[in-house]
């Protein structure tokens, strides 16, 4: 069991995933889970640890870096250390409500 020192906001919602490189790679993802300094996501492949990602949110978008990927179910679970994020720079639950 991990211990989490802030809150954790659970979310189910579809969005896409970008890996940033060269060539970048678009992946259709799901968010797990959000807080404000990190996000997980559900893809179908893996994402190799140290990597950035953006994360396309409706209107907005974030990026992140891989922090954790471990086997969830037919995909992978990725943690992401949030770097930068267009929406909010408070609370998660603000993001979340929109």
């Amino acid at each position: 069991m991990h211990h989490r020192e802030e809150l954790r906001i659970e979310i189910t919602q579809t969005v896409t995933a970008t890996v940033l490189g060269n060539p970048d790679l678009t992946v259709p993802c799901q968010i797990a889970d959000f807080s404000t300094s990190g996000i997980g996501i559900v893809v179908g492949q893996e994402i190799p640890e140290g990597s950035a990602v953006k994360v396309d949110w409706g209107e907005h978008f974030l990026v992140g870096r891989v922090v954790r990927e471990a086997s969830e179910g037919a995909g992978y679970r990725v943690g992401l250390e949030l770097l930068y994020c267009s929406q909010w720079s408070g609370l998660p639950e603000t993001a979340a409500a929109r």
